[in-house]
């Protein structure tokens, strides 16, 4: 008696439907992943940033400019050694950029008062 798998049934084997996961370009499913990766890395260190600076300046006591300087730095090397390339430098720039402006408001808010 032999057992399921090691059937002697030459009988041809059914191809799946094509809207299945078998007929998914396997280039196309890496690439997703890929995106994934990239995003969840993306993300995630920028969740990091955005936290680490709050905590910084907000508990710690650290005055703004120097946790934005620190944070950025962070952010840039880990950027390198994670091989994010120049969008990301770019992306921790543009916020150093959007936190002075933010700093700015604040400033003349508070000269208004």
């Amino acid at each position: 008696m032999s057992s399921p798998a090691h059937s002697t049934d030459n009988t041809p084997i059914e191809a799946p439907p094509a809207h299945t996961d078998a007929y998914m370009d396997m280039d196309a499913r890496r690439g997703m992943w890929k995106g994934f990766g990239v995003f969840t890395a993306r993300s995630s260190l920028l969740l990091m940033m955005v936290v680490g600076y709050a905590t910084f300046t907000l508990t710690m006591g650290i005055p703004w400019i120097g946790a934005m300087i620190g944070f950025a730095a962070f952010g840039i090397i880990c950027g390198l050694l994670m091989n994010m390339g120049g969008a990301w430098i770019a992306t921790v720039i543009g916020l150093c950029i959007l936190g002075l402006f933010v700093q700015l408001m604040i400033a003349l808010g508070s000269a208004l008062f």
